[in-house]
């Protein structure tokens, strides 16, 4: 696991909430959460995690490359 917290994010139309640990240490696994309906992640959580991770960098590196600012003023 990251030494920095995930942040949650849409999916698609899913919401993903990665894994989180608590003051004690333990570990609430990350799911899916679409129209009240939740996907437990027991065994890909961190793999998705991952994934959306590099796309975030990547669309970072381009908008970068590009010249354009990668993290816009929210309105």
């Amino acid at each position: 696991m990251p030494c920095e917290r995930e942040p949650i994010c849409s999916f698609g139309r899913w919401l993903f909430v990665p894994d989180r640990l608590n003051a004690a240490g333990d570990v609430r696994t990350g799911y899916l959460a679409c129209n009240g309906e939740r996907v437990v992640l027991a065994h890909c959580s961190h793999l998705l995690a991952d994934l959306l991770r590099t796309i975030r960098q990547l669309e970072r590196d381009f908008a970068t490359g590009c010249g354009v600012d990668p993290m816009p003023a929210r309105a």
